[in-house]
């Protein structure tokens, strides 16, 4: 479900005192290609963006395409064929094998970037929203028009595109993440699922704990540890951005919404305080809750904390052969990964149709 949002908005910020920004969307995919449709790339008159649509190999070419939007102001759509021409694949590099439509967008600072803004703001509130982008060249709303809908039923933007977005919301939203949905005779509109950034919990800091907080990081995802022990609980030990609490185990729930957690994972290496943060834990609505350690520990865990009807994950992470800190790091949260995607985790080789598309 993750976009790169937080990315995207941080560019955004970065670029509020400019005149205007190219939105960049991909509508369509046919075929194995690097980004599915709602991906999303921002581009700056000068060149700088933000976002891929490819794994760098059309971004560079979008920057052409983006300077003819920043001029006209006329939204542009732009198919890559990659396997129909050979030398446009074989000049920008590429091998994929799918073909890619997208549609670029000027957004003005005189009507505050459009959606850019109101999505900030739910962002902050951590709250899911709903994009409509009317994708269609021909016919009513016209390409390029937008509206946006939050979960609190703030909104913007075209009126009968909000209309539709309301419309939406009761198609088991936010459960899905794209959708294109017809309008009138001749007009298409995408619907794009953008939920908050994604925000894990890690109780206990000790040195195991950096790279898992790195690995997390790294994703743009939002990280909060939190150790009452003074040696651990220390924010330099880890990567900027990383929230630090320091807490005895029986107070985390005071000290902490525990409801806004998607993920969390149990690492203090001592049975106790791991059962006191397995206990606020269990009753909490978090998609992956896991403890560090055996089959036996995690058992001994549920029957001291009572957690017995909780499904938890232990031993935490996929089966890659992990041992060192950085390794079990990367195999835990690649599996965090895959809960929160609907994934199982396993190799994509040898899944047909669907080969390399991840």
């Amino acid at each position: 479900m993750h976009l790169g949002t937080p990315a995207l908005l941080d560019f955004y910020r970065a670029h509020e005192a400019e005149q205007a920004l190219v939105l960049v969307t991909i509508i369509g995919t046919e075929g194995s290609t690097y980004r599915k449709p709602g991906a999303m790339m921002l581009i700056s008159r000068d060149g700088k963006y933000e976002g891929m649509i490819s794994g760098g190999c059309l971004e560079g070419d979008l920057l052409e395409h983006a300077a003819s939007v920043f001029s006209s102001g006329v939204p542009k759509f732009v198919t890559y064929d990659l396997h129909a021409d050979e030398d446009l694949v074989w000049s920008l590099g590429l091998g994929c094998d799918g073909v890619i439509h997208l549609l670029l967008q000027r957004l003005d600072r005189e009507r505050n970037f459009d959606f850019l803004a109101p999505l900030s703001d739910a962002m902050a509130r951590r709250v899911p929203a709903l994009l409509a982008l009317s994708v269609q060249a021909e016919g009513s709303p016209p390409p390029g028009t937008l509206a946006l809908l939050d979960a609190s039923g703030l909104s913007m933007g075209d009126p009968a595109l909000i209309g539709l977005l309301g419309d939406a919301t009761e198609l088991d939203w936010p459960n899905w993440r794209c959708r294109s949905v017809p309008v009138g005779a001749a007009a298409s509109v995408l619907l794009v699922n953008i939920p908050p950034r994604t925000r894990v919990l890690i109780c206990g800091a000790g040195p195991d704990a950096v790279p898992v907080a790195g690995a997390i990081a790294a994703l743009g995802w939002e990280v909060v540890l939190v150790d009452h022990r003074p040696a651990y609980a220390r924010a330099e030990r880890f990567p900027a951005g990383c929230r630090l609490v320091r807490a005895r185990p029986e107070n985390l729930a005071a000290e902490l919404d525990l409801d806004r957690f998607d993920a969390a994972v149990i690492m203090s290496h001592h049975l106790e305080n791991d059962s006191v943060y397995l206990g606020q834990l269990c009753e909490r609505n978090i998609p992956y809750l896991g403890v560090l350690g055996p089959r036996a520990r995690r058992t001994r865990l549920r029957d001291m904390s009572g957690c017995s009807e909780r499904s938890i994950y232990g031993p935490v992470g996929l089966d890659i052969g992990a041992e060192l800190p950085e390794s079990i790091a990367l195999s835990l949260v690649a599996e965090i990964h895959a809960v929160l995607n609907g994934r199982d985790g396993a190799p994509l080789t040898g899944r047909g149709a669907g080969d390399g598309d991840s």
